[in-house]
């Protein structure tokens, strides 16, 4: 008995059938332009216990991140490290960091919608100056090892992926990036570094980001089951 919606979608280029399960707990059937529909059904049947425990994996995942209040005592990832907030009524002040607390100050007598908004604001900001500081570095980093030259490194909030490389040679990373260990940064800036020689995920693209960090696959891994959760 199947117990899980899916949904297909057809690609004109696809040449094979393709089942993926999302972080979101969405289930998805990519297919060729002229397969016929009356076979999905069976494929999806043939797969239904990897499916199952894909969306249970989700679903455990899903419970460790629970939505945040944004109230002192809870924490908040840093280069895979957490730190606990401690929210202090007075006047906005940008955040302080002493051992592993993050503290904020706000302004008095907020209501608790303003007083949410404060506190993710001044999160936010936080967050995003140590990415571009931490990026910006290691990019550096990895440039002089690997020979190549970025045009410029950024910060942008994008929702669904890591960074991206432009093909003026402009790499941007997603500021959220920075709540993950600092492997799983790294293997981020090489990404879109060797996207600066192949402006495509060929096998020649993956064989040069195997010979500069061998362990990406890890990287990849680790990305693709917990990067959902590096959210404020």
């Amino acid at each position: 008995m199947q117990d899980f919606d899916y949904e297909v979608i057809r690609r004109p280029r696809r040449k094979t059938v393709g089942i993926c399960v999302k972080p979101d707990q969405t289930v998805q059937v990519a297919i060729p332009k002229r397969f016929p529909l009356a076979k999905v059904d069976a494929l999806v049947r043939g797969k239904a216990d990897w499916i199952r425990r894909k969306l249970a994996q989700y679903q455990d995942i899903q419970e460790q991140y629970k939505p945040k209040q944004y109230v002192s005592g809870e924490t908040f990832a840093y280069l895979g490290r957490d730190y606990r907030l401690t929210v202090v009524e007075g006047a906005e002040t940008p955040i302080n960091v002493r051992q592993k607390t993050l503290q904020v100050g706000i302004p008095h007598d907020l209501s608790p919608e303003k007083r949410v908004l404060s506190v993710t604001k001044a999160l936010e900001a936080w967050f995003r100056e140590k990415a571009q500081l931490h990026l910006t570095k290691r990019t550096a980093w990895y440039t002089a090892r690997m020979h190549v030259a970025p045009a410029s490194v950024g910060i942008k909030s994008y929702r669904s992926r890591w960074g991206s490389c432009h093909t003026d040679g402009r790499i941007y990373f997603n500021w959220r990036i920075i709540m993950a260990p600092p492997s799983i940064v790294d293997y981020v800036v090489v990404h879109e570094l060797c996207h600066l020689a192949h402006h495509n995920h060929s096998p020649d693209y993956w064989r040069l980001v195997e010979s500069v960090m061998p362990e990406y696959r890890t990287a990849r891994g680790w990305l693709k089951q917990h990067g959902h959760g590096l959210e404020l």
